[in-house]
């Protein structure tokens, strides 16, 4: 029986009203996914972890009697900078993300390398980098300590949407462990049919509905077939996903993670890079293409008519996402090609606008195009002919013979050059052109991708997650023009820094998602299994 919240899955999506006067903020957000935003633990961490070790150095640096900078500020810096690295700030609490029993080890290491660091720029004894260590590492934990209840008071339950019945969901909702953690704010009803391509508009609207933190899929209540679409349809759209197991399942799970004491199978490390290549048919000579071109825009009148007047023909569909613009961006792409699709995002940023882009895609190969005029659409051919040459992701190149650009700074160029080496030594890749956003993948790679970014780090996000999950990635020439009107929202530095903390961290979750990969048992393990569970 169905409650009165429930949303099924193969709803049609309702389009959502134009905001004609909306508010334009700066900073960007992912529409409804409120775990993604700062909290406390973003900036008080950082604060206390600053102020105890400003604290312990000048103690030190009074008793020695030597200059206190400029060992202060950058020893701080240097070890708020490795704390960052390490994904100890964040939008959730850190004392979270420091449960494992290497932490502490962690931070025993980390307070070395700031005492370490700070005897480079002022001198100081053995005795003297020992007490700096010792007093930080003592100073650090009593504050960590006292800051915890308050985070824990202010860290807000993960919202979780249950696809499942009625009765699970009162279930985990009366389980006392859980409801620290975790809230089940609805359910959803396993859809009746295969929704298709709808499946990831209907996904996109129960996260909206919702503000789901993370999907919960009850596994009795869908085929494996089933159960593959409902993944890939909310994967798709950057929510976390976890399956509620069974008894059998949690025979053949390897180390389930635990929230409050549920135990919860992710399914992030199904999307591990695996080592075994295709070996199925090559079915390009058949395969019927239909390219979809994702097209962001705010505030884009004067831009978007000639962007969308030089788009080649036979495209399946080409669909705008407005930032809420307050110009007549809308009635501007509507004038220029009337058979435009036209959806608005709910949150801010670029990574926002193409999370809600792709959801409504119905093709089965997506373009990321700009709106502003510096890409050009005439190349989208180029784009479509390395994906039906067996490609999964064709990266656009302003670096390789035959591309270029017009409108880089010789300081982007020097920031994208250095970012891309950085991808590269920790992905294993040989991106040229990390931070170009003119690029082309099949659809069926959404769900690898899993856009959970708002800002202009997106472009980083699906090359490294491309490359993480062992797509073939081809790289194809093309040139950027100057923007046509207006100015580009990218800020060089502050955009930059969100792209090399995407690397970063990236980098981290592919090494995490590769050691949680489960192997499969052998036929005779699996059968011993299946015999303990049915006795």
């Amino acid at each position: 029986m169905q409650s009165s919240t429930d949303v099924p899955l193969d709803r049609p999506f309702q389009a959502q009203p134009v905001a004609r006067e909306g508010l334009v903020q700066d900073r960007p957000t992912l529409g409804a996914m409120p775990m993604t935003r700062r909290g406390p633990g973003f900036w008080l961490l950082p604060l206390a972890d600053f102020a105890s070790s400003s604290a312990v150095l000048a103690a030190v640096a009074a008793l020695d009697g030597v200059a206190l900078f400029p060992a202060f500020p950058l020893a701080p810096l240097v070890l708020l900078f490795v704390y960052a690295l390490l994904g100890v700030y964040g939008p959730r609490s850190a004392r979270a993300k420091e449960a494992g029993a290497g932490w502490p080890i962690i931070r025993v290491l980390v307070a070395g390398a700031f005492a370490w660091s700070a005897s480079l720029v002022t001198p100081l004894g053995t005795i003297d980098q020992l007490g700096l260590w010792l007093g930080f590492v003592a100073l650090d934990s009593v504050c960590r300590a006292l800051l915890t209840p308050y985070l824990e008071r202010h860290n807000p339950q993960e919202r979780w949407v249950l696809v499942g019945d009625d009765d699970t969901a009162e279930r985990l909702r009366a389980y006392a462990p859980l409801k620290k953690y975790a809230n089940v704010v609805g359910t959803v009803p396993p859809a009746e049919k295969d929704p298709g391509t709808a499946g990831r508009v209907a996904a996109l609207e129960v996260v909206e509905r919702y503000h789901a933190d993370r999907v919960v899929i009850s596994t009795q209540h869908a085929d494996d077939e089933g159960l593959l679409e409902l993944v890939r349809a909310f994967k798709s759209i950057g929510v976390p996903v976890s399956l509620l197991p069974r008894p059998l399942d949690l025979l053949e799970a390897q180390s389930p993670n635990r929230v409050g004491g549920v135990p919860l199978i992710e399914v992030e490390a199904l999307a591990a890079r695996s080592a075994a290549p295709y070996k199925g048919p090559d079915r390009r000579s058949t395969r019927n293409t239909k390219v979809s071109v994702v097209v962001p825009a705010m505030n884009e009148e004067k831009n978007i008519g000639p962007v969308l007047e030089a788009l080649p023909e036979g495209l399946h569909e080409v669909i705008l996402v407005d930032g809420n613009s307050k110009d007549n961006t809308i009635e501007a792409a509507r004038q220029a090609y009337p058979e435009i699709r036209v959806t608005t995002q709910s949150g801010r940023g670029k990574g926002d606008a193409f999370r809600t882009g792709f959801a409504a895609v119905t093709g089965n190969l997506v373009v990321m195009l700009d709106a502003d005029g510096s890409a050009d659409p005439a190349e989208i051919p180029r784009f479509v002919a390395a994906l039906e040459a067996g490609a999964d992701f064709a990266k656009g190149s302003r670096y390789m013979e035959g591309g270029g650009s017009a409108d880089i700074t010789k300081l982007r160029s020097l920031g994208n050059t250095v970012l891309s080496g950085t991808a590269n030594l920790l992905h294993g890749t040989n991106f040229t052109d990390l931070c170009y956003g003119y690029n082309a993948f099949w659809a069926r790679c959404l769900p690898f991708i899993s856009l959970d970014v708002p800002g202009f780090e997106v472009e980083t996000l699906i090359n490294v997650r491309m490359a993480s999950a062992g797509m073939k990635i081809t790289e194809v020439p093309s040139y950027e023009k100057e923007r046509t009107y207006g100015e580009s929202n990218l800020k060089t530095f502050r955009d930059g820094f969100r792209v090399l903390g995407t690397i970063f961290r990236e980098a981290r979750r592919s090494r995490s998602l590769r050691h949680q990969r489960p192997h499969a048992p052998s036929p005779e393990v699996a059968e011993q299994q299946r015999a303990r569970a049915a006795a």
